[in-house]
Parts: structure tokens; C-alpha cells; sequence
């Protein structure tokens, strides 16, 4: 029923094991890792039943702030997980408000079905550099399934959601531990996504066409391209700045505010809905924007700030989009680093 969880639970068993034998070694050194329960209780985890509808979890996930939501059966217990992506696939597809969770997790497009549970769990006391560990993993293999959260559980205690962006808020302060310190001095340019690799969208396509390539190309953000002058004279950067020519972003989260407000992007242009934000919503107003050259805990505090997973990142003098930074790469260069270290004592002993 679901073909890549075998290999799923094969990948991310190895990941724990790695993670739990530095984990021991740490607990007998000067200093102990994070535990994912202290950082997942720092924010509200949304939750539904798997009775209630899709427009339900939205209305839940944009009261909380989160972008999931935890989805519990009649007996209480986690039948999965519905995201963001969930939303964007819903939109994009057409659905309707009134689709039952219960419904969406069955169908093959479910992004975090009951069958990837037991993959995506981890108790409170597992470290942070092993949910980081597993969700670079996932990442990496690119299996369609979600990399962006993971489940804590902790019966009979309710369980709670660990996003990417919970883990570059728990990166930001435990500077002490060595892969942490590591990860969170590295250059933004080293882990974002640069230019060349990220999806676009003009400013004359419909949002629904927006949500479409972001679907299609599984990121979570699209480059909105175009020239200048084509939003009422306004550019992402200034208008003597010509290098970009890019004039915002899209993210799955604006899909998710507008399954909300029962937008379903027909009627919307990218322009129209980038003339309807706010100066503070604008991609690069200071707390949505980085350099390349700043460190990611400078990022990961921007985003923590913020409460935002995507950085629109800026070359060395402010001239040109190079690139995006999100919290799960962010998260993965925390997981990386920690497998590489990981790997090195292994091999060194």
C-alpha cells in the first residue's frame, strides 16, 4: 500500500543508530545534545480528527501558525499527518473544503500517510542532529513523502510535530556542541538553493499556475520572474539594481493562506497577489532576506524571528537573487554535518 516506506524505515533505522551511538558518547561527555520534546513544546502543535475536513486542518494549521497538523483516528491515535503540500496538492487539484482527512491520508497523493508513521517518529528524548539526520535523509532521497516534520510521540501525552524550522530555532542555541556550532558558522551560500536550481513563474501566470510548477517540481518556493516595470514599476530589489529582474516569491505558504480564504488562484494573477502584500510581507523586507555571505544561525535567527521558512538570499553587494534558503536546509546542513562526523569516527576506529 505504500511502495517506499520499506525502503524508508531501511534509511532512516540507519540514521538512528548512527545518531544514537554519538548520542551515547556525548551523554558521557561535557555537554548533551538538544531533545527534540524541549524544542517541539516550545510552539503549539495543531491537531485534528480525521473526521474533520480539509478546510478544518487549514482553518487549525493558520490559527496555530504551524504548517501541519497532527490527524488523530476515533481511538485518539496518529493516522498521520497532513502538511502544507497537502493543501497546495488540494488546491491544485481541485478538491473541496468539505474532503475528509480521513479520505485525503488514503489517497495515494497524501504527502504523511499512516504507512510513513513509523519512519517519521521519534520519542522527546531523541536528539536534535538525529531529526535532523532523518529529515536530510528524506530530503535527499526525494520519495514525495514529507521531509519537513517529523512526529513526537510521547503516550499518553498528545503527540507534537518538529518542523525544519523548529530545528533551526533549537540550532540557534546550543553553540556549545561541536556539530551545531559547525553547522550554524557555515556560509548560507554553502547550503541554499541557488538560482540556477530554483522554480519560476512570470508575473502574468494565474496563481493556480504558480501552485502547479510548485507542485510539479516538489519545492516549496517559486522565483517570480519578469521585467522591469511589469509590477507597476517596482522590482524585488531596486529598480537601478537590473541584474535580478526578479520580483518576488511564492511559497507553499501562500498556498495555504489561500486554501484558507477559499482562494482557489484562478481569478488571481502572481502580480495581483504580489501587489496585496504588505511591505513587511515583501520578499525582501529585512526579516525576509539574507546575504550569501552571512552564517546560517544568522538565518535561522531571521527566520525564528520572522516565522518564516524561506529567506530570499542576495549576492555579496546586494545586487542580484542568488538564491533560497529554507529551514530544511537549514536542518540539513545540521543533519549532514552530524552524518559526516558520524561517519568519520566510524571510520577512524
Amino acid at each position: 500500500q505504500c511502495p517506499r516506506a520499506d525502503s524508508m524505515a531501511s534509511h532512516s533505522d540507519a540514521a538512528r543508530t548512527r545518531s544514537r551511538s554519538r548520542e551515547h558518547r556525548h551523554h558521557h561527555g561535557h555537554h548533551k545534545h538538544h531533545r527534540v520534546g524541549d524544542v517541539a513544546a516550545q510552539r503549539e502543535t495543531a491537531i485534528c480528527q480525521d473526521t474533520e475536513s480539509l478546510g478544518d486542518a487549514c482553518d487549525a494549521m493558520v490559527a496555530a501558525g504551524r504548517t501541519a497538523a497532527v490527524v488523530l483516528d476515533r481511538r485518539e491515535e496518529v493516522c498521520g499527518v497532513l502538511t502544507e503540500n497537502d493543501l497546495l496538492a488540494a488546491l491544485v487539484e481541485g478538491c473541496d473544503r468539505d474532503l475528509s482527512l480521513e479520505l485525503w491520508l488514503k489517497d495515494g497523493s497524501a504527502r504523511f500517510p499512516a504507512c510513513v508513521m513509523a519512519s517519521l517518529t521519534l520519542t522527546p528524548k531523541a536528539s536534535l542532529h538525529e531529526a535532523a539526520e532523518i529529515m536530510a535523509a528524506e530530503a535527499e532521497k526525494d520519495s514525495g513523502h514529507a521531509c519537513h516534520h517529523l512526529v513526537i510521540s510521547h503516550p499518553p501525552h498528545r503527540p507534537r510535530l518538529l518542523s525544519a524550522l523548529d530545528i533551526a530555532r533549537g540550532m540557534i542555541g546550543n553553540l556549545k556542541d561541536r556539530d551545531e556550532a559547525h553547522a550554524a558558522h557555515t556560509k548560507v551560500k554553502r547550503a541554499m538553493k541557488t538560482r540556477a536550481n530554483m522554480s519560476i513563474c512570470k508575473l502574468s501566470d494565474k496563481l493556480i499556475d504558480a501552485y502547479t510548477i510548485m507542485l510539479e517540481s516538489r519545492q516549496n518556493c517559486v522565483l517570480v520572474v519578469g521585467g522591469l516595470g511589469d509590477l507597476d514599476g517596482e522590482t524585488l530589489v531596486s529598480p537601478s539594481q537590473h541584474g535580478s529582474h526578479i520580483h518576488g516569491v511564492i511559497t507553499a505558504a501562500d498556498a495555504l493562506r489561500a486554501f484558507s480564504e477559499c482562494q482557489d488562484g484562478t481569478q488571481t494573477t502572481v502580480a495581483g497577489w504580489l501587489r496585496g502584500l504588505t511591505a513587511e510581507e515583501h520578499a525582501t523586507a529585512p526579516q525576509r532576506s539574507i546575504l550569501e555571505t552571512q552564517k546560517l544561525s544568522e538565518a535561522a535567527e531571521l527566520m525564528t524571528e520572522s516565522g518564516i521558512h524561506h529567506l530570499v538570499v542576495l549576492g555579496e553587494h546586494k545586487r542580484d537573487v542568488v538564491g533560497v534558503l529554507s529551514a530544511l536546509d537549514v536542518a540539513c546542513a545540521l543533519g549532514s554535518q552530524h552524518h559526516s562526523d558520524s561517519k568519520g569516527k566510524s571510520g577512524g576506529a
